[in-house]
């Protein structure tokens, strides 16, 4: 029988991958050896659902996924819903008086189980930030829908809204929301796009941090845990961990948490790294 060892939870972007569809064949296989040896493997990410996907489809053994910073959290690969925590609509009008005077917008996404599609005002970004949202539109498996405005039946829920813009206009945004109750508000670099930046808000609930506790609650086990990230949604993540691995590449102020600090440069550095920590912990 499989005896439990305890919990390895991991980031995508930056971490274990630097491509936007695929992990390297090295770190699955790694991965898939640590899972028949007792580790739950625990994936969390700011994607969504279809767009990370995309890289965790080649994992052939059972994994946790927690998308959209843990809105939805699901046993794989059998896409079995573990937890959810979904924003209602009463959060636009909050979003929209952030914005008051901003150049920009954020956009609304729907939740895989309606195609991971968002909602977008074409009409209030500019050509820089309307070219961006076209180059990242197929990473949706359906069409995403321009509005004039965000006007939604009442009792809609989603899981994220994203705030895009500059630096600058991010930490003001990310100022005013952060005292908002039942909010989260985590800025981050856009992974794809170098001079953008975002404030991913969710549900309080839909942080990385509490989708590895659900997933710890739910299934009743303990042991060790090991997480590993690059950016600052992961903190939460880390804060929860035994065993914090940050990705060299991550903002400065991450590094001081770090138990260790992993090489993004190194070729594949993440696994030496996880193969120092388990040392740690045994």
């Amino acid at each position: 029988m499989r005896k439990h060892m305890g919990w390895i939870a991991l980031d995508i972007d930056g971490t274990i991958t630097d491509e936007t569809h695929h992990a390297p064949l090295e770190v699955v296989k790694f991965l898939h050896a640590l899972e028949e040896k007792g580790w739950e493997i625990v994936f969390v990410t700011g994607r969504t659902y279809s767009f990370a996907y995309s890289v965790v489809k080649n994992f052939d053994f059972p994994f946790y996924l927690a998308v959209q910073n843990g809105a939805d959290v699901l046993l794989m690969p059998q896409k079995e819903l573990v937890a959810r925590h979904y924003l209602s609509e009463q959060v636009i009008p909050i979003l929209e008086e952030a914005y008051r005077g901003e150049k920009e917008d954020f956009i609304i996404y729907s939740g895989f189980e309606r195609g991971d599609f968002c909602y977008y005002r074409p009409q209030r970004f500019s050509e820089h930030l309307n070219s961006h949202l076209h180059k990242i539109m197929p990473l949706s498996p359906e069409p995403w829908k321009a509005v004039q405005n965000f006007h939604f039946e009442k009792g809609l829920s989603f899981p994220l809204a994203k705030c895009l813009g500059t630096k600058a206009s991010m930490q003001r945004i990310n100022a005013l929301l952060q005292p908002v109750p039942d909010l989260s508000a985590t800025l981050i670099r856009d992974p794809l796009g170098e001079d953008i930046y975002l404030n991913l808000v969710t549900s309080q609930q839909a942080t990385k941090g509490r989708a590895l506790q659900i997933i710890k609650e739910t299934i009743g086990e303990g042991g060790p845990t090991i997480a590993a990230g690059d950016d600052l949604n992961d903190i939460s993540m880390l804060q929860v961990a035994d065993i914090k691995i940050v990705m060299d590449t991550a903002p400065q102020e991450m590094h001081p948490m770090a138990t260790l600090l992993a090489s993004h440069s190194e070729s594949h550095g993440i696994i030496k790294a996880l193969s120092q920590a388990i040392q740690y912990v045994q």
